[in-house]
């Protein structure tokens, strides 16, 4: 860019940020480090960078999150609303969170974050925001109203927020942080965990704020769909960026198919003709499933988000009773089940990985051998005294299917498992998938990925809503 179009582009600019460092209390190295960015209004810049590349830290910083304390350090200068902030060595700037959120709006990667889990509805929680500003309560309704219509939430506007699917979780966080109206927004990995449908809505919603004059960022592992119209495609790497050009969105390369199941392999997972639900629910999430998992063979549960796929992996953990029907092979029946949560922040606790990977096992049962081997098979070999949560996303999902792995099981289940997942990640779980079933296990696994799902499951069974489901 010549000297002349930087002046204009600076003219224009709603948000900048040249970032000469970024380091985090105790790391060894800067995570980021050399970025400048100019972001003028109705922009669309996807920031685009595989696990630990630094795109949710530089998300962070944009959203006036980082550094959270002392021993963050930062140098940079960012330009936002008419002011000039300068971080640097000795500075003690301190950026108010409540005014900054007003110009600057950050979906996280764990869309969770975002919802205040206080409200009893998914309504209540979309006037909080708008409560918060004095917005007249008639105003109030008209918004949430018509973005309700967008992105397709009439359904769940009486739900518990805290009883939603990840995907419908996504969805709603979304819709919280577009009432806000910020002049940016800066939306980490927006599309994951949705179905094809809702994540149209959501380009189509990026589409509309964009046309209003909202300056979008995307951080992102994949070029995707979202992507498709960017203004600028940025490459991260090891906490730099690149620009480079778009290239359309091709099918994510699939590692070759695992080995077929055995035709007579015996059952070892079997519902038949079972409703699931909730308590307080109108009625059955799953109805009259009827579904059988044989050695050696891995069946993937797809369909729109809500239609129970993570119910039906609960209920063969043994963590639900259906309201009908049985289940045999279950964690209830004293089967051999692990299963792998969506969220992996539900399943770590521990302060090293070693310790959260061996959690529950007695020091000299065969399991807790294994450690070392299956922390290798995972490539967390070198993590084993980190934190899990000093870990980027992909490495924490990794930690929390070591913690399912370790222990063999016989019925492996896994709840939207590519999600955070980078290229290396992905090919890890392929190997993971293969080899539970080599040795005689089975897989059963959610997932909106259809590319992983091509490339691994034997079945694909498709869900619909409170439709009796028959395979």
């Amino acid at each position: 860019m010549s000297e002349r179009d930087n002046m204009k582009t600076k003219d224009k600019t709603v948000l900048g940020l040249e970032l000469e460092r970024f380091r985090f209390s105790r790391a060894l190295r800067d995570t980021l480090a050399g970025i400048d960015l100019s972001l003028e209004p109705g922009s669309l810049t996807a920031i685009v960078g595989g696990s630990g590349s630094g795109k949710s830290t530089l998300g962070a910083v944009l959203a006036g999150m980082l550094p959270r304390h002392d021993g963050d350090e930062l140098e940079a200068t960012l330009r936002l609303a008419g002011r000039e902030i300068r971080h640097g060595a000795g500075s003690g700037v301190r950026i108010d969170p409540v005014g900054w959120a007003r110009q600057v709006g950050m979906l996280p990667q764990d869309a969770r974050h975002y919802l205040s889990g206080v409200r009893e509805t998914v309504e209540e929680e979309l006037a909080l925001g708008l409560e918060n500003a004095g917005v007249p309560r008639t105003q109030m309704r008209a918004r949430i109203a018509a973005l309700a219509d967008r992105l397709g939430l009439h359904a769940l506007m009486d739900r518990d927020p805290g009883k939603l699917s990840g995907g419908q979780e996504r969805l709603v966080a979304l819709a919280a942080l577009a009432l806000g109206e910020a002049p940016v927004l800066v939306l980490d990995e927006p599309l994951a965990g949705l179905d094809t449908a809702a994540a149209a809505r959501v380009c189509a919603l990026v589409g509309r704020l964009r046309s209003e004059g909202t300056a979008v960022v995307l951080l992102t592992r994949f070029m995707d769909q979202l992507a498709a119209g960017a203004d600028h495609v940025l490459s991260l790497r090891e906490g730099s960026c690149h620009e480079v050009e778009y290239v359309a969105p091709t099918a994510r390369a699939a590692a070759p198919p695992v080995r077929r199941p055995v035709a007579d392999g015996p059952a070892l997972l079997e519902f038949s003709g079972i409703d699931l639900g909730y308590r307080g629910s109108a009625g059955s999430v799953v109805a009259g499933l009827d579904l059988q998992l044989r050695a050696g063979e891995c069946v993937a549960l797809a369909g729109p988000n809500g239609t129970g796929k993570t119910t039906v992996l609960k209920a063969a953990a043994g963590l639900m009773r259906p309201a009908a029907g049985e289940v045999a092979g279950s964690a209830s029946s004293g089967g051999s089940v692990g299963l792998l949560l969506q969220n992996p922040v539900d399943q770590l606790f521990e302060r090293t990985v070693r310790r959260e990977v061996a959690f529950g096992l007695p020091k000299r049962a065969p399991q807790a051998a294994r450690i070392p081997e299956v922390l290798a098979s995972l490539g967390l070999a070198d993590e084993a005294e980190t934190h899990p949560y000093e870990l980027p996303a992909s490495a924490r999902r990794l930690v929390a299917l070591a913690t399912v792995l370790v222990r063999e099981p016989t019925v492996l289940l896994l709840d939207e498992p590519t999600e955070a997942l980078d290229a290396d990640g992905l090919a890890l779980l392929h190997t993971a998938i293969e080899t539970v079933l080599d040795r005689g296990g089975a897989v059963l696994l959610a997932t909106h990925d259809e590319a992983f799902m091509a490339a691994t499951a034997h079945r694909v069974h498709r869900m619909g809503p409170a439709a009796p489901a028959r395979i």
